[in-house]
């Protein structure tokens, strides 16, 4: 049995067998190769690497080969022919490093390679239980003769610069030489962008320079420089070997390479061990950063592979303990939800020093570049599965900050902090304005992630390590950039920024920029006199730090309490910006279905002039801060600009899901949710051969706890209002809360609460008030 391969529009996409727990792939298929690669590849916060395959790859089959290390980027110079002051002059390009996966298996002198050798069985399976990575291969040799191989691999999470791999060659009826060679390679190309902006284009050359080798027993451990940096980035593996086998080094530009050899005999098996391991510092620690790699590797062999797979499965299982969904249901669903979760987890950051970009670690995509994917749609995931991912990821923002006032006092504000829309070192590196940096919307993103955090779990120490500091300087940006509008009776307004909507550019008073400024100002306030009344020395010490006034704290509340939200009394709806209702529609009729998305094929100006959208803007605005809107105004909204949604962006389909769910159209809101979990695995749309959809992954998590099971977070409670898909006999997933987790499982017989914890925990059921304390489960009616 197969799940679907390809979406409504023919996107070729890998063949998997149906499996709750693991992505297994039959044979070689090298159509779809580079989107396996995507989907095959494994992380853990640190370092990442695609899915590609041991063995050489048959000419002209097409094969993405990608190892990353999260938050080291290649600085490059952007170039305009046309500039202005205060356009993004640099871009930071996540690099490639140094690859330690290939393994040349060589029988009797000829090289094995996938798609050309013949090939009488093969299978990987990605355990996403476990992120264990393992490929048996059968070789027909002829003559009823065979060698098969089986690889183990797993991207260490315990040991964060560390991969493992286990390589076992034996024979059926084969008697003779076999050879293997297998290093670090540091010679590997790169894919063009072409004419999309979403790809990435990196090629190794360009981003490391210089090597320093160093010979280990058994390996090699290199050190080189980043192009125009005083950053460098080592790497060194290491193997283990039986002593019947034989081995010399081998080098190569660009290649530091063992070749081991062994006489196979009918029955026997030989295996070969390696560790690769990787860091990254300055150049003045260089000699120092390689001796620690080098102890890095002699500590992994000491080991061996089995005792560090053990601790890495431990933190697997700690993450499944607390996030996993589980579906009663299609076991696509089950399958799909649970590789989303997977990536989410093994790409983000997790030590404060790195994020988790709009690629994951999966692939080239946007340059490895962090957006407000991260803080709308990922943290909430991580805030309510696991919190201290969530903290790491939101202190990466405070250790930019100095970053985002450099940014502000670029773009003329005198005080605060502006973050940049996409980043790596923390400046901001949009060549496109428009729908770049006009995206002043990220503040309020971060902000928004932020209080979303301390409030679930009560964090204030967060906000005593910078947390509070973020919200006051970020809040600084919207006083410099609203006004009083006599013209629209003193209301608060906000001038020439871009929404979510990125097909409507540069406009004034977009809904949601003003409704998240909204909510960003008067919950800085709120936190200001807080802080006042219950940590008077905090607060005292940070005014003097940022030189923040009494007034300028009411400012902000004023400045909230009036604000200006855009609203058509004859349509009943709230407008996206001023003027929006104006502009003609889009001829959606007229458009040919390979004219999307829409930004491939034309103008933006031919694009801004319309109604048209690329992803929910509004929509979004009301389900983030949904008790701001009243419930008739949700209706009118979503139906009026859903049917003008191109759904362009994967972060579109997912929250237009949890909008139908709370207006009661479950059937629209299960077609959209279709879109979101396997969004990937079906590369429905076209282009996962750049890196996953992270933004729409966490999305599909939003689609089950916020669409179907109806679960907010506001006023310091947890709400839920669940229901069941049509299809589906159950789904149950975890909230950690305040320290407590409360349990949610939801079928035909109703929706049962269990509380671990201390209890007792208020939450609202349907509106109704319900007690939880941990005496057992608690069951009510859907």
């Amino acid at each position: 049995m197969t799940v679907s391969s390809a979406d409504k529009r023919g996107n070729a996409a890998p063949q998997f067998i149906a499996n709750p727990w693991c992505l297994i792939e039959d044979g070689f298929e090298g159509d779809t190769l580079a989107v396996g690669e995507t989907l095959f590849a494994q992380a853990n916060g640190y370092i990442g690497t695609r899915g590609t395959f041991e063995d050489p790859i048959a000419p002209g089959v097409a094969s993405v080969e990608g190892t990353f290390i999260n938050g080291v980027y290649l600085r490059e110079p952007i170039h305009y022919d046309e500039g202005a002051f205060g356009l993004a002059t640099h871009n930071n390009k996540m690099i490639l490093v140094p690859d330690g996966k290939r393994f040349e298996l060589a029988v009797g002198g000829d090289v094995l390679k996938q798609g050309k050798s013949a090939c009488a069985s093969q299978r990987r399976s990605l355990d996403m239980r476990t992120g264990v990575l393992e490929r048996t291969t059968r070789w027909e040799l002829g003559a009823g003769k065979f060698v098969d191989v089986r690889c183990e691999r797993f991207v260490s999470l315990a040991r964060p610069g560390l991969i493992a791999f286990r390589y076992k060659v034996s024979s059926d009826g084969y008697r003779g030489e076999v050879t293997l060679k297998t290093g670090l390679d540091a010679a590997y190309g790169a894919t063009g962008r072409g004419g999309d902006p979403r790809a990435g284009a990196l090629s190794i050359k360009d981003c490391l320079t210089t090597p320093k080798a160093e010979l280990v027993t058994g390996g090699r451990v290199v050190s080189h420089s980043v192009t125009a940096s005083d950053a460098v980035v080592n790497a060194g593996y290491i193997l283990s070997f039986g002593e019947r086998m034989g081995n010399n080094e081998v080098l190569a530009p660009g290649f530091w390479e063992h070749e081991v050899s062994v006489t196979l005999t009918p029955g026997s098996e030989v295996v070969l061990t390696k560790y690769v391991a990787y860091s990254d510092g300055v150049s003045a620690d260089q000699a120092r950063l390689m001796a620690l790699l080098r102890a890095d590797l002699e500590a992994a062999q000491k080991a061996g592979f089995d005792k560090l797979l053990t601790e890495h499965k431990k933190k697997f299982s700690a993450f499944w303990a607390a996030a996993d969904i589980t579906v009663t249901g299609p076991v696509a669903v089950q399958q799909g939800m649970r590789f989303n979760l997977f990536h989410l987890f093994q790409s983000a950051g997790k030590d404060g020093k790195r994020a988790l970009s709009a690629k994951g670690l999966t692939g080239a995509g946007y340059d490895g570049h962090y957006f407000w994917d991260t803080e709308i749609y990922a943290v909430p995931f991580f805030v309510f599965t696991k919190p201290e991912i969530a903290r790491a990821l939101l202190s990466y923002r405070i250790g930019s900050l100095d970053k985002a006032r450099e940014r502000a006092r670029t773009m003329a504000h005198k005080k605060g902090a502006l973050f940049p829309w996409r980043t790596i070192g923390g400046e901001e590196c949009s060549s496109y304005f428009p729908a770049g940096t006009g995206q002043y919307h990220i503040n309020a993103a971060i902000a928004y992630a932020v209080l979303q955090y301390v409030g679930a779990t009560g964090d204030d120490g967060f906000l005593k390590e910078g947390g509070a500091e973020l919200l006051f300087e970020t809040a600084r940006i919207w006083m410099d950039l609203g006004h009083f509008n006599p013209r629209k009776g003193g209301k608060f307004c906000l001038s020439e920024v871009t929404g979510p909507d990125e097909y409507t550019a540069m406009a004034d008073n977009n809904l949601y920029t003003n409704m998240m400024a909204q909510h960003h100002l008067e919950h800085a306030a709120a936190l200001a006199a807080r802080m006042q009344a219950d940590m008077p020395d905090v607060y005292k010490s940070l005014q003097t730090k940022i030189g923040l006034e009494d007034e300028e704290v009411g400012a902000w509340a004023e400045a909230a309490a009036n604000m200006y939200l855009p609203y058509d009394a004859a349509l009943g709806i709230h407008e996206q910006c001023d003027g929006f209702l104006d502009k003609p529609e889009w001829d959606f009729d007229g458009t040919p279905e390979d004219h999307y998305p829409l930004l491939l094929h034309y103008h933006p100006l031919v694009i801004y002039r319309h109604q048209v959208l690329k992803q929910p803007d509004v929509v979004l605005a009301q389900m983030l801060l949904s008790d701001k809107f009243e419930a008739a105004d949700k209706r009118r909204n979503l139906a009026y600009y859903e049917p003008r949604t191109t759904h362009d962006s994967t972060l579109s389909a997912c929250m237009y899901a949890i909008a139908n769910a709370e207006v009661g159209d479950k059937a629209k809101a299960l077609e959209f949710f279709e879109e979101t979990y396997r969004m990937d695995i079906d590369n429905r749309h076209g282009n996962t051969h750049y890196g996953v959809h992270i933004a729409c992954m966490a999305g599909s998590w939003m689609g089950v706890t916020y669409g179907f099971a109806g679960m907010r977070y506001a006023s310091g409670r947890l709400s839920f209002a669940p229901y069941l898909p049509e299809g589906w006999d159950g789904y149950g997933f975890k909230v950690q809360f305040r320290g407590q987790t409360v349990e949610v499982a939801v079928s035909t017989s109703g929706a049962e609460y269990t509380l671990s914890g201390d209890g007792p925990l208020l939450i609202s059921h349907h509106g109704e008030t319900i007690k939880l304390i941990a005496d057992g489960p608690r069951l009510m009616p859907l």
